[in-house]
């Protein structure tokens, strides 16, 4: 059975800053090449890297069940998210948009958990759950509001948070096991390929190399090394309610640097939608205590 703890500030901090960095990141990316080619050579690279680590390290590598376990993973946490998130930021979804639509992850993570995981979603989780909803409603209103259109790119975003989501939770119940280096090599190379079909069809080209290849860069080492690697550590010491908590932080400092990497100021629904987010992140991942029965 897993048994989770409280995760520490050495590791939480560099998850929510790494996380933050990479939309605002990201959307430089795909504004110089298209969104599947930046993905799949962030991945790719990324991939490499982490091979590299682990065959250093001697690490085990996963077989048989597990082998396929790891690469189901990737597929959600790695293809899923960043080819929705990316894909939703090259169509105009704005990155602090996407940042909080991604800090859903925590009550998604905990209503999903309820019903594939059995764990207790109690009242306190509902709220969150009611209160992320708004947080998401709030935000995309404004947004609507301002450019005076619905842009259905969100629903590429959605996908990457659904994705997110599952891969958290199918990282919890399959590759608990699992060496942490190892597996995050064979999670981000399944990604990188499934991706990398997605970018031989795609359209247009790369028209800034300097700027996609400094973002693709930073991805790299931030996101898909550093970043995952310290997300896959939280999962495994606090299990994936409690590292996904950790991402009601991403949104308010993905406003920060967007503002002045991107010229994005940050609105009132957006504001708005953060102090939310926020609430509903807490309520739906707290830890529930229980009073000894009395006899």
């Amino acid at each position: 059975m897993h048994t989770s703890r409280s995760i520490p500030l050495s590791l939480a901090a560099p998850v929510v800053f790494f996380w933050a960095s990479g939309y605002p990141t990201g959307a430089l990316g795909v504004a110089a090449a298209p969104p599947f080619l930046l993905t799949a050579v962030r991945l790719a690279l990324a991939a490499a890297v982490l091979t590299a680590i682990a065959l250093v390290r001697r690490a085990a590598w996963p077989t048989g069940g597990d082998l396929g376990h790891s690469a189901a993973a990737g597929l959600l946490t790695h293809a899923m998210q960043f080819g929705g998130c990316y894909g939703g930021m090259a169509a105009g979804v704005h990155a602090s948009v996407t940042a909080l639509v991604i800090s859903m992850n925590p009550v998604l993570t905990a209503s999903l958990a309820a019903v594939l995981l059995r764990e207790r979603l109690s009242r306190w989780r509902l709220l969150g759950l009611v209160l992320g909803v708004l947080a998401v409603l709030v935000t995309l209103g404004g947004q609507v509001a301002a450019e005076g259109e619905w842009n259905p790119a969100i629903l590429l975003t959605l996908i990457g948070l659904l994705g997110f989501s599952a891969g958290g939770l199918y990282q919890q119940r399959y590759c608990g096991g699992i060496d942490l280096r190892s597996g995050a090599a064979v999670q981000t190379a399944t990604a990188a390929l499934v991706i990398g079909v997605l970018a031989l069809v795609e359209h247009g080209h790369v028209t800034q190399w300097a700027q996609a290849g400094i973002s693709v860069l930073w991805l790299v080492i931030t996101g898909s090394v550093l970043g995952v690697s310290c997300y896959l550590r939280a999962v495994a010491v606090g299990g994936a309610a409690r590292a996904s908590a950790l991402f009601s932080a991403v949104p308010p400092f993905t406003a920060v640097l967007a503002w002045p990497m991107l010229g994005e100021t940050p609105s009132v629904a957006v504001v708005l939608g953060i102090a939310l987010a926020t609430t509903a992140c807490v309520l739906g991942t707290r830890t529930e205590t229980r009073e000894p029965a009395r006899v």
